[in-house]
């Protein structure tokens, strides 16, 4: 689905009184705004914007986090702890936990000098390289949330979601904007996918602290996207290392090819080379 036929689908849905209004009006006139320029920033929500992982707040460090994901699986163990009985299958358990404590601390990737194979990810565009930024990701219930961090500080995660029939969230794309936008009070922006700031449809919303991104990723998937907005605010100044542009022209070259280039004159010969 494009965003101008998502734009659509949430008028037709009715989701503000104010978006609806407006419809109604530039009908009864029978004229229409050419060119209403778009939203430059993303609506207010009348709601706050929570992070789903309990425990989890902007600025943590890498070990605050961690520590974090061990109480969230404490949590997800203990009706599990109740059902076995002392001996081999608690220490099954136990193993089990473990490992996957120690399973979100392995997932670190630090964005260095060297290329990962996240550039041909949905994930692309999410992140920079030599700017200090590392990415963990941790699995739970079968969806899988990364966190983002800046100079050793969480400032962003997203959460793949899938849909279905029975997904609190909905069953389309579609239907988990709609439902934000009634949660939240307010329709969200739509931004169509440029394929450069974009990979996808995205609708947004922001609150005091937090900037929201729902991420198309198909018909039957979303990303939540949740940005810190004191870091979003900061955030170009922070990432001073920029990107070098694949398809340019190696600085020799582009030296030798330049009209006011020297003559390098005939080829030097090789004098232990045969005739």
């Amino acid at each position: 689905m494009n965003a101008k036929t998502l734009s659509g689908a949430l008028l037709c849905a009715g989701l503000s009184l104010g978006v609806v209004s407006h419809a109604v009006d530039v009908h009864a006139q029978g004229k229409k705004k050419k060119d209403d320029a778009p939203a430059t920033e993303p609506p207010a929500s009348k709601k706050a914007i929570t992070l789903t992982l309990a425990g989890v707040s902007w600025g943590q460090s890498p070990k605050q986090l961690g520590d974090t994901i061990d109480k969230i699986l404490d949590d997800d163990y203990r009706p599990l702890y109740k059902t076995v009985q002392p001996g081999v299958q608690m220490k099954e358990l136990d193993a089990q936990i473990a490992e996957d404590k120690a399973a979100f601390r392995r997932s670190r990737i630090d964005f260095g000098k060297l290329p990962t194979g996240l550039d041909a990810s949905p994930l692309r565009g999410e992140f920079t390289y030599n700017n200090r930024e590392a990415l963990y990701n941790f699995g739970r219930k079968g969806e899988t949330t990364y966190f983002f961090f800046i100079q050793e500080r969480l400032w962003k995660i997203i959460e793949e979601h899938k849909l279905s029939d029975t997904s609190p969230l909905g069953k389309t794309y579609p239907d988990v904007v709609v439902k934000l936008s009634t949660a939240f009070g307010v329709p969200g922006r739509v931004q169509a996918a440029d394929g450069v700031t974009r990979n996808a449809v995205e609708v947004d919303w922001k609150d005091a602290t937090t900037h929201l991104r729902v991420i198309q990723r198909g018909d039957t998937a979303a990303a939540f996207a949740f940005e810190d907005n004191g870091t979003l605010a900061n955030l170009a100044s922070m990432r001073t290392s920029k990107p070098v542009d694949d398809n340019g022209i190696d600085p020799d070259v582009a030296a030798a090819m330049h009209p006011n280039a020297p003559d390098p004159g005939p080829p030097v010969k090789d004098p232990k080379k045969k005739k």
